[in-house]
């Protein structure tokens, strides 16, 4: 077995192959059959299931392997870590880490002080800490430097500096368990838009702040919306300089939009609708053989490997040292339109059975009824989140326009 804390700084194929069958062999023991059945079929996991998971990972050594080893990180290459994500995924795994570990983390980790990074990386890694992300507004979304939300510096009674914040985020994902948030707020309104915004960590159980659900079409409760009503935030809460919050912002922008390229995501929705295409028939063969199937499917294939080789390629520049800059937004482009045509294809293979709407089959598999696949409970609302993709993190046209103006000059 190896060490998960040792570099490996030469992974040629053998050494893949021992480590992908080492990551296979764990997932299969590791993994609770019945949040296995879940992912596979595109039911909810819930927070609890999710914690669990991320506890046996961390047990393993396998919990934040992008972070340094003196965080319990490990120096694995590039392309070690997309064998790692590439068998959770195959093996049904949730998806972990999200904004705690992917996000503020490595955020802290490059720009917080060693105050910030003894209080708060232990937390997030024992999961004691679970948090979301602060960023767009009502009214800034793909524009984010248009920001509103205000933040005033004061001095307490007892002498302590502290900024008193309102205002409003909205499509905060998952705010209703988080601890924390991390926002960007407006410190100076007279300095050019993006020149005065600071990074704050705010603590959500502050007098002031509430948080509003904001529940979809597809029924699920993934967004909220989380109001400041004059909250009080210890000036040791900001990361990095006032009014230099932008630059934090964009460099973890860069490094999410390699994540919203939903290489892995996309991996395992594929497979699952190769095991529609197997389970179902049409005119008497399997949709796997039916042309108008087929011909979709591989086509979905060739552009998953495209962006994954893509994705790749970023990795190994960050990994050197070198800069990610805005032509990283073509990753999201593609990511999330993939995902989207993932999902209607498997609306379009199990036809109307999806139609028929139970929320409690979002929760717990149930039999499916006579001649009626699994995976139709949960299909319409999976596709109806997808929907989101190519608006949230940035909508498709804002990327088009930065990737014509920044990368192509046009």
């Amino acid at each position: 077995m190896t060490d998960p804390h040792t570099p490996d700084m030469a992974d040629d194929e053998a050494s893949l192959q021992a480590f992908r069958a080492e990551v296979r062999a764990f997932v299969a023991h590791a993994l609770p059959h019945a949040v296995r059945e879940k992912v596979r079929l595109g039911l909810e996991v819930s927070k609890q299931e999710l914690v669990d998971w991320q506890q046996r990972l961390a047990r393993r050594g396998w919990l934040v392997p992008h972070w340094p080893a003196a965080w319990q990180g490990c120096d694995w290459s590039a392309e070690r870590r997309a064998v790692f994500q590439e068998e959770l995924v195959l093996a049904h795994a949730p998806e972990s880490g999200g904004i705690s570990l992917e996000m503020i983390g490595p955020i802290l980790i490059r720009y917080g002080t060693p105050a910030q990074q003894q209080h708060f990386l232990p937390r997030i890694l024992n999961q004691e800490h679970w948090w979301c992300q602060g960023y767009s507004e009502p009214n800034a979304g793909s524009d984010l430097a248009s920001l509103k939300t205000r933040a005033v510096r004061r001095t307490r009674p007892d002498g302590s500096e502290v900024y008193v914040v309102s205002g409003s985020k909205i499509w905060t994902s998952y705010a209703q368990y988080a601890d924390w948030i991390f926002c960007l707020v407006r410190t100076d309104t007279e300095a050019r838009a993006q020149q005065g915004i600071t990074f704050l960590l705010i603590d959500m159980r502050s007098p002031g702040v509430s948080v509003r659900p904001l529940v979809g079409i597809h029924g699920w409760h993934l967004f909220n919306q989380v109001f400041f009503d004059e909250v009080e935030v210890p000036v040791e809460n900001r990361v990095g300089d006032e009014n230099a919050g932008w630059s934090i912002a964009k460099s973890l922008l860069e490094h999410e939009r390699l994540n919203l390229a939903r290489v892995a995501e996309n991996r395992r929705r594929l497979a699952k609708v190769r095991a529609i295409g197997a389970e179902l028939e049409e005119g008497g063969q399997p949709l796997l053989q039916r042309p108008w199937f087929a011909r979709r499917l591989r086509a979905l294939e060739v552009r998953l490997e495209a962006l994954a080789a893509t994705v790749l390629r970023f990795r190994r520049q960050a990994r050197a040292g070198q800069a990610l800059g805005p032509e990283t937004g073509m990753l999201k482009l593609l990511g999330s339109r993939l995902i989207q045509d993932i999902e209607n294809l498997a609306v379009d293979a199990l036809g109307p059975d999806t139609l028929a709407y139970d929320r409690a089959a979002h929760f717990e598999p149930a039999a499916p009824e006579p001649g009626r696949s699994a995976y139709a409970a949960a299909a319409s609302a999976r596709r109806f989140v997808t929907r989101g993709y190519t608006i949230a993190g940035g909508s498709s046209e804002i990327q088009h326009e930065l990737l014509a103006k920044q990368v192509l000059g046009l």
